[in-house]
């Protein structure tokens, strides 16, 4: 499905041809009865998650999480937000392969992401769990239990028994690590959608694991957006589009081609550039809010955006101090 989207930012008439491509070709699941383990190339799967914030009826199955199979083993990127989500990764694991998950990566520190940690270690006590250094050092510092409290209480009892399992091993970036014949490219581009983020390559399969930095269908960076920078996961999202990779699996939304972070870095930048207009012209953020979503209509239909305004004074903020 494609479609013909017209913005007026900065007092230019914009048209952008917005093609969803091979997104068209993921089923997203509409409850959580309908989410599946589905197959994007030979030896990647992609559990999508809902459209939502966690909630008792989808018990906080909101993120992807991906699934790689390697010759020695299962490597899972991101293990969802909560225990019971974990276990329904592993049970879905299982309709393709009786092999061991010989490693965890989490992306970034938001709980949807790596609550079901809780869910692999029992299944399988040794496993290492990856993040980035930044990521492991917040969630010691107390974020771990604030996204414990967070999500449960958006779950409700649907969360009972979900504890706290946090990253072992750190990364960097730019790491290349090895699992069953398999390379894996780690890769941190600074302050993006958190100051922790990493996207995981895998070369063999020409595809990216991209956390949140990309989003699709979602107002980007919009759940929590006193984590993210937003000139900072712009250049991310650039950075993301010069891999030599075809195949993106952003942190919500469809997996798909280039179109996938393309629609997130649009997102971005029109948000960015209608702010900035409107402070230039020595607008508050309260006051520019309504213009902005206005120049923003064409996402109008993306999950989130009647919290644009929340992303805007973060914007708004960034740039003040920019001007500074």
């Amino acid at each position: 499905m494609c479609r013909q989207i017209q913005q007026s930012i900065l007092g230019i008439g914009l048209f952008l041809l917005v093609c969803y491509g091979s997104a068209n070709e993921v089923h997203l699941p509409e409850n959580p009865e309908d989410v599946t383990l589905q197959k994007i190339s030979d030896r990647i799967y992609v559990v999508h998650g809902l459209h939502e914030l966690p909630n008792q009826q989808n018990k906080g199955l909101i993120s992807n999480s991906g699934v790689i199979l390697t010759e020695s083993g299962v490597v899972i990127v991101d293990s969802g937000g909560g225990l019971e989500v974990g276990r329904r990764i592993l049970t879905l694991i299982k309709e393709v392969t009786d092999m061991p998950v010989i490693a965890v990566f989490n992306t970034h520190i938001h709980g949807d992401h790596w609550l079901g940690n809780k869910a692999i270690r029992e299944s399988y006590p040794g496993v290492q769990i990856y993040a980035h250094e930044r990521a492991i050092k917040r969630l010691n510092e107390g974020e771990a239990e604030n996204w414990l409290q967070i999500i449960t209480t958006m779950a409700g009892s649907e969360s009972a028994g979900t504890e706290i399992i946090l990253p072992d091993t750190a990364l960097h970036g730019d790491e290349r690590l090895s699992f069953g014949g398999h390379t894996l490219v780690i890769h941190h581009t600074g302050h993006a959608h958190t100051d922790s983020d990493i996207m995981v390559e895998v070369p063999s399969a020409k595809t990216l694991f991209t956390g949140d930095i990309v989003e699709h269908g979602r107002a980007v960076s919009s759940d929590v957006p006193r984590d993210f920078n937003a000139r900072g996961q712009i250049e991310a999202i650039r950075y993301a589009l010069e891999l030599p990779v075809d195949i993106y699996v952003p942190g919500h939304g469809a997996t798909g081609g280039k179109e996938i972070p393309e629609a997130s870095l649009l997102f971005l930048e029109a948000l960015y550039a209608s702010v900035k207009k409107y402070y230039d012209e020595g607008l508050q953020d309260f006051e520019m809010k309504n213009n902005i979503i206005a120049d923003m209509a064409a996402y109008s239909d993306w999950f989130n955006f009647e919290e644009l305004g929340r992303l805007i004074s973060f914007v708004y903020l960034q740039i003040e101090e920019e001007d500074f």
